[in-house]
């Protein structure tokens, strides 16, 4: 007996702002349909398959979301309440679980979000203790089902968190240095420069070696987040777990070795910095794809054949650098000196072209957490 084909569903994937096509384009790869990028997030639509794909193998979201109602005219708290009750939790999840809210926006008539927060606690937990007679609990450190609330003007759109833990949480890192980057932004960045595993890649000042490893996990076709055990979608009612088995199997199957002749490199001078981006490296599978150097990047010089420099210089406002301008100038100094032929791909907080001497070959505005950042390519003839 054939089983009924699953109607396509929206959902929504969350990103950093001015990743937004680049996550697009992954969600088209893995079978998305009808893709729409918003800000910060690309809606998208498709089936149960494609959910627990994308958590697995979209290296540019930060969570996957399932829209599960939306509600207009929330013009009072009684109203907030009396909405959110209405909507059937019990067909999602078990009363047993553990819960948690994630807030973004705000509402004209309830600006206060963390009291949204509580009334829509207040309204699920009533319901199922009026059905069942007892009610899941709240846990902010371990929680097993993540409600997502997004608030405009007097609306709310409410959805399940699929993902639960963000996915920039591949469980690699096992230490990091003082100012880490990302590793949806690494991955972000990776392919901005649209790096395909076609030229040497080297990330000259690597820190705990975010963006080796990400390009690394990128020419392997590995999924990002293959090797992670915690999904909340798992305590959803409708969890399959052989579904998931198969997924991770066929992308297991994908897997391939990068190309041998070009290198994927990460240079630090601080030794045990590339001690902690070699054990990162080693617990995400591709330590073996990469080569890590104890390296002082303004005694480095260009390799034989195409190099892509890729990398996120510091900057005093998280580091403390004394002289911002002139660690800028001896980098591009350096870069146009060593690195002749080469593609640097830089992360700063500014526009670095009067530095470089050159326009940029191109420009993105992004954020980096909270600080406005430019990531500029620059060709080194």
């Amino acid at each position: 007996m054939k089983t009924k084909r699953e109607e396509p569903f929206k959902m929504v994937a969350t990103t950093f702002k001015g990743l937004e096509k680049v996550l697009a384009r992954e969600i088209r790869e893995l079978g998305g349909q009808k893709v729409r990028p918003l800000v910060r997030a690309v809606e998208f639509y498709g089936d149960t398959p494609l959910l627990y794909k994308t958590n697995l193998a979209a290296a540019t979201a930060l969570r996957i979301l399932k829209p599960t109602a939306h509600l207009r005219n929330i013009r009072s708290v009684a109203v907030l309440y009396n909405k959110i009750y209405e909507i059937p939790w019990e067909t999602f999840f078990h009363s047993r679980k553990r819960l948690w809210f994630n807030v973004s926006g705000m509402l004209d008539t309830i600006p206060d979000t963390l009291f949204v927060s509580q009334k829509t606690k207040d309204a699920i937990v009533d319901r199922f203790r009026d059905r069942f007679g007892h009610r899941p609990d709240v846990d902010k450190e371990n929680p097993e089902v993540v409600i997502n609330l997004h608030l405009f003007r007097n609306q709310i759109t409410v959805s399940l968190d699929a993902s639960g833990v963000p996915l920039f949480k591949r469980g690699y890192r096992t230490g990091a240095g003082e100012a880490p980057l990302n590793e949806v932004m690494a991955a972000g960045l990776v392919r901005l420069a649209k790096w395909r595993n076609d030229t040497h890649l080297i990330d000259p000042m690597t820190g705990s070696g975010t963006i080796p490893i990400e390009a690394a996990l990128l020419a392997s076709r590995t999924a990002p987040n293959l090797g992670r055990s915690f999904f909340s979608f798992m305590h959803w009612r409708d969890f399959r777990p052989r579904l998931l088995e198969e997924i991770q199997k066929e992308l297991e199957s994908r897997r391939v070795r990068p190309v041998e002749f070009l290198r994927i490199a990460g240079y630090d001078r601080d030794p045990a910095m590339i001690d902690i981006a070699r054990q990162n490296a080693r617990e995400a599978g591709v330590d073996e794809f990469v080569d890590w150097e104890v390296k002082n990047f303004f005694e480095t010089r260009k390799i034989p054949g195409p190099v892509t420099l890729i990398f996120n210089p510091p900057y005093d406002k998280r580091l403390g650098l004394k002289s911002r301008e002139g660690f800028y100038r001896r980098m591009a100094a350096h870069l146009n000196d060593a690195y002749r032929w080469a593609t640097a791909w830089i992360l700063s907080p500014g526009d670095l072209s009067s530095y470089m001497g050159r326009k940029p070959l191109a420009r993105y505005r992004l954020l980096n957490g909270k600080i406005p950042v430019t990531f500029a390519g620059y060709s080194l003839d």
